[in-house]
């Protein structure tokens, strides 16, 4: 018969936590980059014209000068010319 001695212990959930402590700590920072990241970009503003077009369910916006540039360059019917209020902004 066949015996097997000084077998290492079975890795418990402790043990994988702990040996995977730095990948959570440098998930935990990116994912807090990346949210700093989002929170960091343009504010839409009331008073501005915005173009506004849809690509594969996410809403694009760009910043124009006035009303009369932003309604020039949307005549194609894909591409719509919204005021920041009507965009739903919150700051003036």
């Amino acid at each position: 018969m066949l015996t097997v001695r000084n077998l290492r212990p079975e890795p418990t959930v402790r043990d994988w936590l702990q040996e995977n402590n730095r990948l959570f700590a440098g998930l935990l920072l990116w994912s807090a980059a990346l949210l700093w990241l989002a929170g960091s970009g343009p504010r839409i503003v009331e008073s501005a014209w915005y173009r506004v077009s849809f690509v594969e369910g996410a809403m694009l916006y760009d910043r124009m000068l006035d009303e009369a540039s932003c309604k020039a360059l949307s005549l194609d019917g894909v591409v719509s010319c919204l005021s920041g209020a009507e965009l739903g902004a919150t700051e003036k």
